[in-house]
């Protein structure tokens, strides 16, 4: 099908900016959602529901897409090498905000409060890992979770070393796409990351910690854009 949010015979999305070249575009993509993301850091957003989502994508993308922190209006796949070159099965198009909706009732009725540290990552993790998995947007979900992780977490009192995260963000990525197979998710690798990202234990983790999952080197993983549907 015809992608509307690509330039014609070219998989680089339309920007604001009008930057036609892949490698360009990230560059800018990537300089823009740096100084939202130091700018998010300094205010006081709270999150009280998994729709929150959409308002930090607005925040992190604004100027960089015309869609910033609206539904994706296509259904995409991406093939993932983690996972022998098949996609994440993403929610379709049209359900998003009833997915996101359905989160809410499981997720936001929780006493978070109430948790211990362990039982509140355990939660936690499944409910990151649940709205990446729904991919409410055309591109940039992972940076949109983390950031959405990040001030959830930030609002009940625990601290996220976000450069642990940054470092590893291959691994991160790879760890979503293990937690969002359905029936065979494996959130052990999402879990672990944030662990030691809430961790208040300053000794570094092991240097080879997070660059494999399972057989899988995460170096060997390559940025590319979803395609449509």
């Amino acid at each position: 099908m015809r992608d509307p949010y690509v330039y014609k015979d070219s998989d680089v999305l339309i920007n604001k900016e009008n930057i036609k070249d892949a490698d360009q575009l990230d560059e800018f993509e990537n300089r823009m959602t740096t100084l939202a993301l130091i700018d998010l850091f300094k205010g006081s957003i709270r999150i009280k529901s998994s729709r929150d989502v959409f308002k930090l994508h607005k925040r992190l993308f604004e100027y960089v897409y015309d869609w910033a922190g609206k539904p994706r209006t296509v259904d995409i796949y991406k093939e993932e090498p983690i996972i022998n070159g098949k996609s994440v099965e993403y929610e379709r198009h049209h359900n998003i905000i009833k997915a996101l909706d359905d989160l809410d009732r499981q997720y936001f009725n929780q006493e978070w409060k109430s948790f211990a540290k362990e039982d509140f990552i355990h939660v936690f993790t499944r409910m990151i890992s649940d709205i990446w998995r729904i991919h409410p947007f055309r591109e940039g979900n992972t940076r949109a979770v983390s950031t959405f992780a990040l001030m959830f977490l930030r609002q009940y009192g625990y601290g996220l070393n976000a450069q642990l995260i940054s470092q590893h963000a291959k691994y991160f990525r790879n760890a979503l796409v293990m937690a969002s197979l359905g029936q065979y998710s494996e959130y052990q690798y999402v879990q672990n990351i944030m662990i030691d990202a809430v961790s208040s234990r300053s000794e570094k983790p092991q240097e080879d910690k997070y660059r494999k999952i399972k057989d899988y080197h995460v170096d060997h993983y390559e940025h590319t854009y979803h395609k449509a549907k």
